[in-house]
């Protein structure tokens, strides 16, 4: 049974088509796909509290609830875990310059 396509038209700031094609790269996928997945898990996890604000969220509250929602897509999450381990990095230096500055 062949998919029934119905061509549509959106016009998007600039700001989003671009975030649509930076995200149609990563992942892969044309840029009708990517919208596709895009609407289908928004639906699917529409929000009823604060739970998915990620502008509230701490990194690292982002990267947990990324963790436990495993529909978005593989590399949602890299940046804030690049951004944790280079936080935790530098409080490892700032916690030896310490130790050795007590000597």
């Amino acid at each position: 049974m062949a998919t029934i396509t119905v061509r549509t038209t959106v016009a998007f700031d600039l700001a989003t088509a671009q975030r649509l094609e930076r995200l149609a790269k990563r992942w892969g996928l044309s840029k009708s796909e990517t919208l596709r997945r895009v609407l289908e898990a928004a639906e699917r996890n529409l929000p009823t509290d604060k739970t998915a604000d990620f502008s509230s969220m701490t990194p690292v509250e982002a990267l947990h609830w990324l963790h436990s929602h495993p529909e978005h897509p593989p590399g949602t999450g890299n940046r804030w875990s690049k951004e944790i381990r280079q936080q935790r990095a530098t409080d490892a230096a700032r916690e030896e310059r310490r130790a050795i500055g007590k000597k």
